[in-house]
C-alpha cells in the first residue's frame, strides 16, 4: 500500500525542510515553495493534506486555502504561522482549515495534525462511499446526512479545539485551566440538576470560554504589573473576539451565548454587556465561579497561587456582588483541594 501524499508548502527553506525531515519516514513527501507552484503541483496530482504557511509573498495562505479547496475540496489542508491572530484563525476555519500550528512548531504537533488529518480524509471517504451506497440502495437519507452535518461539526470542533492549544502556548500559566475549568463546571451543573444536554453546553463553552485571548497580545497575558485602563479595556475584549472565532460553528450557538457572558457580574458590573442577576445565562453564572476558583488557586504572572481558605474567603466576600449566591453556596459544598488538583 502506498504511503499518503503530504504537500509542503512555504516559501522559506528552513520550515520545509523541518516539516520535510520530521514526516519523510512515513510519508510521501512534496514541497512547493509558493503559492502559484503549489496550485501547479495540485493541479497534476492529487494530495491526501497541504501543511501550508499564512503569509507568502505570491499568494497569502489564506486566498490560497480557498482556491485549494475548490480545486481538491477533499484535501485536509493544515495552516502554520509565525502570528497567531482571530483574522487569521477565523478565516482558516471558515474556508475549511483542519488545524492551525503556530512556529516554531514541535515534531509531536506536526505528526498529531497530519494524522489527525488524514484520519478524516479516510472518514470523509468512508462516510461518502455510505452515502451511494444508500442511494442505490434507495434507502431513506435523511438520517445518514444529519449524521453526516454532525461529523463535520464535530470536525469544526476540533479545529476550534486546536485553538484552544493555541491559547496555552501563548501563556503558558492558563495551561490546563480550561480542561479544569469544566471539570468543576460540570460538578457544578450536576449539583443543580442540569439535563445532559444542558450539560454537554456547559462543558463546550467552559472549554472554550478564554479562546478569544488568540486575539490578545501575549505581552498584556503574561504582564506582573498591574494593567492599565486601557490594556484592561483590551483584555475585555476576549469574550466578543471568542464569539467571532467560534461563530461559523452552527453547533455551537448555545456555547457562543456562554462564552460572551462569562465575565459578567451579578450585580451588573461585569462585561460585555452589563448584565444582572438571572439575566446572565446560567451556564455563563456557573462558568464565572468556577473560572474564578480555578484562577485563585493557580500561579499566575501577576499572582501566586492562594490557600484553598482564602478561595473560600474570597468566594463569600463575592456572594452576590460578583458571583450568583446559590452557585457559590455549591461550590463551598464541593471538596475543592481534591477536585482542583484531580
Amino acid at each position: 500500500m502506498s504511503s499518503p501524499k503530504i504537500l509542503i508548502v512555504d516559501d522559506e527553506l528552513g520550515p520545509r525542510e523541518s516539516l520535510r525531515m520530521i514526516l519523510q519516514w512515513d510519508y510521501d513527501v512534496v514541497m512547493a515553495e509558493g503559492g502559484r507552484s503549489a496550485l501547479a503541483v495540485l493541479e497534476k496530482e492529487n494530495y491526501d493534506l497541504v501543511i501550508l504557511d499564512i503569509r507568502m509573498p505570491d499568494i497569502n495562505g489564506i486566498d490560497l486555502l480557498a482556491e485549494i479547496k475548490q480545486i481538491a475540496p477533499d484535501t485536509e489542508v493544515v495552516m502554520i504561522t509565525a502570528y497567531a491572530s482571530v483574522e487569521t484563525a477565523a478565516n482558516a476555519l471558515r474556508y475549511g482549515a483542519l488545524d492551525y500550528l503556530i512556529k516554531p512548531f514541535q515534531a509531536d504537533a506536526v505528526r498529531d495534525a497530519v494524522e489527525k488529518g488524514l484520519q478524516r480524509s479516510r472518514q470523509n471517504r468512508n462516510l461518502q462511499s455510505k452515502m451511494e451506497q444508500l442511494e442505490l440502495a434507495n434507502r431513506s437519507l435523511e438520517e445518514e446526512i444529519e449524521q453526516a452535518y454532525q461529523d463535520i461539526q464535530k470536525h469544526y470542533l476540533e479545529t476550534v479545539r486546536s485553538l484552544v492549544t493555541a491559547v496555552d502556548a501563548k501563556d503558558s500559566y492558563t495551561k490546563g485551566h480550561q480542561e479544569r475549568v469544566a471539570m468543576f463546571s460540570m460538578l457544578l451543573g450536576a449539583e443543580l440538576e442540569l439535563s445532559p444536554h444542558e450539560v454537554g453546553v456547559l462543558q463546550q463553552a467552559a472549554m472554550l470560554h478564554d479562546i478569544g485571548k488568540i486575539g490578545i497580545r501575549e505581552q498584556l497575558l503574561l504582564k506582573k504589573n498591574a494593567l492599565t485602563r486601557d490594556e484592561f479595556e483590551m483584555i475585555k475584549k476576549h469574550p466578543l473576539i471568542g464569539s467571532r472565532i467560534l461563530s461559523p460553528v452552527e453547533s455551537l450557538k448555545e456555547v457562543i451565548t456562554l462564552v460572551v457572558h462569562h465575565h459578567e457580574r451579578y450585580d451588573g458590573k461585569g462585561y460585555p454587556s452589563g448584565l444582572a442577576g438571572e439575566e446572565i445565562p446560567l451556564g455563563a453564572r456557573i462558568i464565572a465561579v468556577a473560572d474564578a476558583i480555578d484562577a485563585m488557586l493557580s500561579n499566575r504572572p501577576y499572582a501566586q497561587a492562594r490557600k484553598v481558605e482564602n478561595v473560600r474567603d474570597e468566594l463569600i466576600r463575592n456572594r452576590g456582588t460578583q458571583f450568583d449566591p446559590v452557585i457559590v453556596d455549591l461550590a463551598l459544598r464541593i471538596d475543592l483541594p481534591t477536585r482542583r488538583f484531580a
